[in-house]
């Protein structure tokens, strides 16, 4: 899994904090988001710790590392703007990780139009460059290995597949995160998973 944002990425700005009971760093999302539309500043604090490394993976997982560290801010600041639509909904987990896929999708449209990425929705194979590997690989060779496959993977499976990996999310959820149908969302992960064990035969022992 990736580590969390960079330590000298900043957090959002939130408003000032006002004097209130203490905040557990255990206590539920829902509470949480109370205080904190309250104007409490240690509950979104909390909040934030919490969602961190797991939202900041599902984009270094995806983008370049300043694309990541932009997109992991835009989800932020837009949480914050429209916290307030929330009302309770569902998983906040949920929530948050749509507002992180729709940033995501937004990037790649933008890379589309200006022509500096490509989407290959429709592939049905991963690039196997035929070099000659080592049997012994180190567990970080096996990680960049896995990384690299999984960029070639077409965006919908890719999207999918870490937001699975990095919240363990059901596919329910994933469903309504990504505003797919859940066979489809079913579809996309078996093919990812497919392509993902096909990249990664010639590692194995």
């Amino acid at each position: 899994m990736v580590d969390g944002a960079p330590a000298g990425a900043p957090a959002p700005a939130v408003p000032p904090a006002h004097a209130g009971a203490p905040v557990e760093a255990d206590a539920a999302d829902g509470d949480l988001l109370a205080a904190y539309l309250q104007g409490d500043q240690a509950a979104f604090a909390v909040l934030y710790e919490r969602y961190r490394r797991p939202l900041y993976a599902f984009f270094a997982r995806q983008l370049p590392h300043a694309q990541a560290d932009d997109a992991f801010q835009e989800t932020w600041m837009k949480f914050i703007r429209n916290i307030q639509r929330y009302e309770d909904r569902g998983k906040l987990q949920s929530y948050l990780f749509a507002i992180a896929n729709n940033v995501l999708m937004d990037d790649y449209r933008r890379q589309m139009r200006s022509g500096t990425g490509a989407d290959n929705e429709e592939s049905s194979d991963v690039e196997d460059t035929g070099s000659n590997v080592q049997q012994d690989v180190s567990r970080q060779q096996l990680h960049a290995a896995l990384q690299a496959q999984i960029a070639k993977l077409p965006v919908g499976q890719r999207s999918v597949w870490v937001l699975r990996q990095e919240t363990g999310l059901s596919l329910a959820e994933l469903a309504e995160i990504t505003g797919s149908p859940l066979e489809a969302v079913k579809s996309r992960l078996r093919y990812a998973a497919d392509k993902l064990k096909a990249g990664m035969q010639r590692y194995a022992r």
